[in-house]
């Protein structure tokens, strides 16, 4: 289009707009919707575009009427408007945000990559609710919780919230009564009352709901009252097995609880936003502060946000993050003043059902926390230009951890070590992986303990490294990664015996590998060549990083002891029944799964094994 016909044309596109509120839809030449704005008054708010337009470029920009820098750009293509009208401003902003998220716009700022994010969703809408974890947070009478940033981390979240209360997470259809299902494995470790086989009512079962959802709310406070109200109660009537089981729930979920130092006592219930920017991409981090403790943080990236107009980019982020927000709180703490604030704050307020601030503290508890995250956002933008947070989504305490210690490089690979023994048998060792901040469970690697006699804790641990690095030397390609740095479940001893195994590579082509021991009573990180112990705070993203690595590389031990163990156990007492070779035995386990239930089963069960006559069956009851 020439200049000459779009100059015609300039009046054509706004003065058919009505002055109602609404939204309206700036199309190009093929009809590509390529902007998504509201407006209080359609005509007046199109037309400020084609004014702007003509403006010439000022030098110093104010402040109020700052012009995005992608606006003359953008006009040059706007060759059609379209527009819907709206009953109130309110509508207005619900409808841009879900064209602005149908069409995808390229000049409007919009949250990068429109991936959802994980909720836990707790189904109130059926008799026996269930728990599990959703992309989606719908109108359906369920209650959801999140969004969460991370699926891992929100799959930890459930897992340890069915050993506090036993919920359900099956699928089967459920009646008030009258249900006759099997009941599953999880009935039997204590981790579902059972409704599935009507062992639990609804009643009772709606107590344990109800726990959930004040957990999953950040009211915690009520949940340790209602337990220890029960553990008394349970006292009081001389049902010590039911007042022990409250007992330890009550245990686990005050150790669950994390609590933070802020500067004065609250109860409220914040979002506190801050923002940074560099050329056409800002970083928004926000901090979740529930029942006065900042629970957690999250970071989110937006396209095409100019930084001389931050204001513009925060306010469109504010409008699409709550849109899909399950829980709104009662104050959004600000590090500026947006557009359209009363609009917004009603917004949310019909939102959660109460009235809804914005917020730009000057001074105390809420401005000290701005001013985290808005610093915060400026670190991840750093970490992102220097290529420390990968696009993977490489967790900023692996960043954390290489300023700790002083490192050169990134932390891309960690490696830890444990040692699992019974005396001198069965004496194992396990190598778990980290990469980029998620667990490679294709790197996990164990080994079984040749060279050393007896409970040497300290020797085994040596023989382990030295056989990993020495098949690294010799270009195994199952040890041919090398880690960035490696971790040994223990203390001061530990990391010694460590340190000796790896000297043996002293004049191989083996580079010099960081390392740190943490031990377990007080958690404390030991590294070479430091007399004091680094110790982090107990709700430090780091340490729990590393807590969860070394708990890792315990369990992955313990799990092929247990099954040497195991192994051993069924080879001992089976071989010793006469008649019993290894087709046999190889078919009893597999039909009973343990030698227990090989003790259990009766005459006609083990008659039922293919391949054992009578004569054998009877032998196996008389020598179990």
């Amino acid at each position: 289009m020439t200049a000459e016909q779009r100059g015609k044309t300039i009046p054509e596109l706004w003065q058919s707009l009505p002055n109602v509120p609404g939204v309206y839809l700036m199309k190009a030449s093929d009809g590509t919707v390529i902007y998504v704005g509201k407006a209080v008054r359609l005509r007046t708010r199109v037309r400020s575009y084609f004014g702007e337009a003509r403006k010439p470029k000022l030098a110093v920009r104010s402040r109020e009427k700052s012009v995005h820098a992608l606006t003359s750009q953008m006009m040059r293509y706007v060759t059609e408007i379209d527009y819907i009208v709206t009953e109130t401003e309110v509508e207005a902003l619900i409808l841009e945000n879900n064209l602005i998220k149908a069409h995808q716009p390229r000049y409007n700022v919009k949250l990068k990559d429109d991936k959802r994010y994980p909720y836990l969703r707790v189904t109130t809408n059926e008799p026996f609710p269930r728990i599990h974890i959703t992309r989606t947070a719908e109108n359906d009478g369920s209650r959801y919780f999140g969004p969460f940033v991370h699926v891992r981390s929100t799959r930890q979240v459930l897992k340890q919230l069915t050993k506090f209360f036993p919920i359900r997470t099956c699928t089967l259809p459920l009646t008030k009564t009258g249900n006759r299902y099997r009941v599953c494995l999880d009935y039997h470790i204590g981790r579902c009352p059972g409704p599935c086989a009507d062992k639990i009512d609804a009643k009772d079962y709606d107590g344990i709901v109800r726990k959930v959802c004040q957990f999953l709310s950040g009211n915690t406070d009520a949940v340790v009252k209602d337990l220890t109200e029960q553990m008394q109660a349970a006292a009081e009537s001389l049902d010590f097995e039911t007042a022990a089981k409250h007992r330890d729930t009550l245990k686990d979920v005050q150790q669950a609880i994390t609590t933070q130092n802020i500067d004065s006592v609250s109860a409220a219930d914040e979002d506190v936003i801050g923002i940074a920017a560099r050329t056409d991409i800002a970083c928004v981090q926000l901090l979740r502060v529930r029942d006065g403790k900042l629970l957690e943080r999250e970071h989110y990236y937006l396209n095409d946000a100019d930084p001389d107009s931050l204001a513009t980019a925060l306010g469109a982020f504010i409008s699409q993050y709550y849109q899909n927000a399950v829980f709104v709180p009662k104050t959004i703490v600000l590090p500026m003043q947006i557009e359209s604030v009363e609009l917004i704050e009603n917004w949310l307020s019909e939102k959660r059902g109460s009235r809804v601030g914005l917020l730009m503290p000057r001074a105390g508890r809420l401005r000290k926390l701005q001013i985290l995250a808005s610093k915060n956002a400026e670190i991840l933008l750093t970490q992102r230009e220097q290529n420390v947070v990968y696009s993977g989504g490489a967790e900023p305490a692996l960043v954390e951890l290489q300023e700790l210690l002083a490192l050169k490089h990134p932390i891309r690979r960690i490696e830890a070590y444990d040692i699992s023994n019974l005396g001198d048998r069965f004496a194992v060792g396990s190598m778990v992986v980290l990469e980029d901040g998620q667990p490679a469970s294709s790197e996990y690697r164990r080994f079984r303990i040749r060279s050393v006699e007896g409970q040497n804790d300290f020797a085994m641990m040596q023989e382990v490294l030295v056989r990993r690095f020495r098949r690294a030397l010799d270009d195994d390609e199952k040890f041919n990664k090398l880690p960035d740095l490696m971790l040994i479940d223990g203390g001061k001893g530990q990391l010694s015996a460590a340190q000796a195994a790896m000297k043996t590579f002293a004049s191989s082509q083996l580079p010099d590998i960081p390392m740190i021991a943490l031990a377990k009573r007080i958690e404390e990180i030991f590294v070479p060549g430091q007399s004091e112990p680094i110790v982090l705070r107990e709700d430090n993203p780091t340490l729990h990083t590393i807590q969860r690595l070394r708990d890792e590389a315990h369990r992955f031990a313990v799990t092929y002891h247990r099954r040497l163990r195991q192994k051993s156990l069924s080879e001992s007492v089976l071989d010793e029944i006469p008649n019993i070779g290894p087709k046999r035995k190889q078919a009893l386990l597999q039909h009973f799964g343990s030698i227990d239930a090989i003790r259990e089963a009766s005459l006609d069960g083990l008659l039922s094994v293919k391949g054992i006559p009578r004569s054998v069956a009877e032998n196996i009851r008389k020598h179990l």
